[in-house]
């Protein structure tokens, strides 16, 4: 199995490899970042979302895990035992940088006239928007997710009771069909949702030239 990370920053793997954050939610990540890398507390949206996009990264190298445990709020991670071995020589960019590159005008910089004040307030809004719309559209993927796999949970007890239970076969083949159809549905649900948030975030790498920075 690979031991190079990803393209990460390395302030995020650094947390990460603290003791108390060997389980973690973004949340905390994003405060402890704050906190420590004296990051403008007005960029927490943009800030939770660069987050969560590295540590999807780090879900994917398996350098990380999602728990078992769907929440839609607080969602927890566990750090794996892989990134302590793993190189630590990333070039990604830090927040700051990355949030002056993609988002070139930004609470973070003077204002000095009054075209500024609005170019610079169209810009916090630019940035608000898609943030908040994540938000919402990450809440409603773990309420469906959690819904779907209660569904999925109930489709394998049918199918569980009618094998261990022949009689009940007739009587509990209408509810099961109800089930399979509503878990199919749900995780069409899911799809979407994951979908969606993967375009939004594509989005939010595109600046006021219209050009995508990776």
């Amino acid at each position: 199995m690979s031991r190079n990370l990803p393209s990460i920053d390395r302030r995020i793997i650094e947390l990460l490899l603290k003791p108390e954050n060997v389980t973690f939610c973004v949340q905390s990540l994003r405060d402890q970042y704050i906190e420590q890398y004296d990051v403008n507390p007005v960029n927490k949206a943009p800030l939770r979302r660069f987050i969560y996009e590295r540590v999807r990264k780090l879900i994917k190298a398996q350098f990380v895990e999602k728990d078992s445990e769907i929440k839609s709020r607080g969602q927890k991670y566990h750090v794996s035992s892989m990134l302590i071995e793993a190189d630590l020589d990333t070039d990604e960019d830090d927040f700051v940088s990355w949030l002056q590159r993609t988002h070139p005008q930004t609470p973070n910089e003077p204002v000095t006239n009054d075209a500024n004040q609005s170019n610079s307030k169209e810009n916090r809004q630019a940035v608000k928007a898609p943030a908040d719309s994540y938000t919402v559209l990450e809440k409603k993927l773990n309420e469906a997710q959690s819904r779907f796999l209660e569904s999925l949970g109930e489709v394998e007890a049918f199918q569980q009771l009618m094998k261990e239970h022949p009689e009940l076969n007739n009587s509990l083949s209408i509810d099961y069909r109800s089930a399979h159809e509503r878990s199919s549905r749900l995780l069409g649900h899911v799809s979407a949702l994951e979908k969606a948030i993967s375009r939004l975030s594509g989005s939010c790498l595109y600046c006021g030239s219209g050009k995508r920075t990776v």
